[in-house]
């Protein structure tokens, strides 16, 4: 959320079509894809464990700027990836928006890596068992876009009754009766005018 806020005010700042413009255009576009599942629509896959074992995460491909190398082009600029936890209501999956970079010198990755506190060349196995989470999944996806679905973690678990738990606003607030005045007031004086 504070990189969507942050987006948000350097779009602001710019001309529209500006680089920070079509980047928020393109995080919206892929954040509405994936909250109704259109995920497939993008070029995307599951990640794989490379230098920080990003294997329960995928992602999808966005484009914001045209990139070539000589004659040939190379494909969308910038990377959506997140993961996914399975719904203890049988309702559709948690999605998880872990980063969205430009894919230049493998930045995405790097990120979402360090957002999720994935040490280099730790495995997500030993990382789970290390930090006592469970790390059995609980649905293998047969397409290979999607993230490997894994049971809600505690916390997350907390935070969304949390936020279901939220009373109304309507009667949250009551008028306090007046409190009394006092019976000496001090007066000010009008302000000075100016005559022209």
């Amino acid at each position: 959320m504070q990189q969507l806020r942050a987006l948000q005010r350097a779009a602001e700042s710019q001309q529209p079509g500006g680089l920070r413009d079509r980047e928020l255009h393109a995080l919206r576009l892929g954040l509405r894809a994936l909250a109704n599942g259109q995920e497939q629509s993008f070029d995307g896959k599951r990640l794989r464990n490379a230098d920080h074992d990003l294997s329960d995460c995928a992602e999808i491909k966005l484009s914001v700027i045209p990139e070539a190398r000589g004659n040939t082009e190379l494909g969308p600029s910038h990377r959506l990836i997140y993961r996914e936890f399975e719904a203890e209501d049988d309702g559709p999956p948690y999605r998880e928006i872990v980063a969205f970079e430009p894919r230049k010198d493998d930045r995405p990755f790097h990120v979402a890596a360090a957002r999720l506190n994935r040490p280099l060349g730790m495995r997500l196995d030993r990382l789970h068992s290390t930090a006592g989470t469970p790390s059995t999944p609980t649905r293998r996806p047969t397409n290979e876009s999607a993230p490997i679905r894994h049971p809600l973690p505690p916390d997350l678990r907390k935070a969304l009754a949390a936020a279901s738990d939220v009373a109304p606003a309507r009667g949250a607030v009551t008028a306090q009766p007046p409190s009394q005045t006092p019976t000496s007031t001090r007066s000010r004086p009008d302000p000075p005018t100016r005559d022209r």
